[in-house]
């Protein structure tokens, strides 16, 4: 090699490494506003699983309630029972079979069946919904007799658990039926209840 020519080798590879560092810093720069872009973007939010597991369940209930009138009210007691199914870890769907006992005309108490729909919101909070019919709802505060009825009810309510496959919980519903002649009867209902899966 020529000694002009070795003279020259340090000046090239000074001008390589010019040419070579833009694209590094356009390079490293994209890089980095990847990184600030990924680092800022909101974390999604991944809805936890309900409380419960799949699978059957049976309840038994026992709820104090109170029919309205414009004259007054009929106090009685709601006994029931559901059997049904947890579709999901929120949602589960039973059918629940009840006698109503009026405390002041027991000879007018009643049996109804809803299917009735419950969602957990909130660790083991919830809200329910349901539909069905009744074979005695009170016709008037000061008439003895009762009537049937179609409609349903919604509640919320709480439960906690108890031991395993056991919880308890409480609640209030309102119950609203309407009679052959369009008239509605609307009761308050509010008690526990015991789930079994």
């Amino acid at each position: 090699m020529s000694p002009n020519a070795a003279r020259l080798l340090p000046l090239a590879g000074l001008l390589a490494l010019t040419a070579l560092a833009p694209a590094r810093a356009q390079a490293s720069e994209a890089m980095m506003a990847t990184d600030v872009q990924l680092a800022g973007d909101p974390p999604k939010r991944v809805r936890k699983p309900g409380p419960l597991e799949t699978g059957f369940y049976g309840e038994l209930a026992w709820r104090p309630a109170m029919t309205f009138f414009e004259t007054g009210v009929v106090p009685q007691m709601r006994l029931s029972l559901a059997l049904g199914g947890k579709l999901s870890s929120r949602f589960k769907l039973a059918a629940h079979p009840h006698v109503d006992i009026y405390l002041d005309r027991p000879k007018a108490s009643g049996v109804g069946i809803d299917m009735i729909g419950t969602v957990y919101t909130w660790k083991r909070a919830y809200v329910r919904w349901g539909f069905g019919a009744h074979s005695g709802v009170p016709n008037a505060r000061d008439d003895r007799a009762s009537r049937p009825g179609l409609g349903g009810l919604a509640g919320l309510g709480y439960e906690w658990h108890l031991k395993k496959k056991v919880h308890m919980g409480a609640g209030l519903d309102l119950d609203v039926r309407w009679l052959k002649d369009g008239s509605a009867r609307m009761a308050l209902i509010s008690g526990i209840h015991f789930a079994f899966e």
